[in-house]
């Protein structure tokens, strides 16, 4: 399976089509959005299942702090020719602070009804019972919201290799 990667580190949008053509054809898309400073970072996906017998994964995760506000539509749209299609579109976001927002907008367009097509999406603030609980171990604050912001992006840091597991270890969580 083909996998391919982006981020968004900067204000701005990314607008993404992933046309799926060929019989047999397998994606995985994996995103992540570092909204570290204030301003609108958009991300906008299609996956668009035109021949039969596809797979599709789309992941994007994102971390939103310092105001940023966060915007994510997605959409897998599955056309009227093609059946058997298996395709899957996640969106997830924290939010580390009060002054930032994000709205996680997931939509399916299906023709036909030999397929297998869902989406997944949540918005959520750190937990501070969670917090409290690592404190109580003896984490600091700061520490305690690092390990809390790892945790929720570790499963697409493992998938990639030197180049993403170095974007991560500059990502600043607090």
């Amino acid at each position: 399976m083909q996998t391919k990667l982006f981020k968004l580190d900067e204000p701005g949008t990314i607008d993404l089509r992933i046309p799926f053509l060929k019989e047999g054809e397998e994606m995985e898309i994996v995103g992540f959005i570092d909204a570290n400073k204030p301003g609108d970072y958009q991300v906008k996906v299609l996956a668009d299942h035109v021949a039969k017998n596809t797979y599709g994964r789309i992941l994007i995760k994102g971390v939103g702090r310092n105001g940023a506000r966060i915007k994510i539509d997605g959409m897998v749209k599955v056309e009227k020719n093609a059946s058997k299609t298996n395709s899957f579109l996640e969106m997830r976001v924290l939010l580390v602070d009060d002054s930032s927002t994000a709205v996680a907008e997931p939509k399916l367009e299906i023709e036909n009804n030999d397929v297998k097509a869902s989406h997944a999406a949540t918005v959520g603030k750190i937990d501070e019972d969670q917090i409290f609980y690592l404190k109580s171990r003896g984490l600091a604050e700061d520490e305690a919201r690092e390990v809390i912001v790892e945790g929720f992006l570790k499963d697409i840091i493992n998938k990639f290799h030197d180049d993403f597991k170095e974007l991560a270890s500059k990502i600043n969580y607090v």
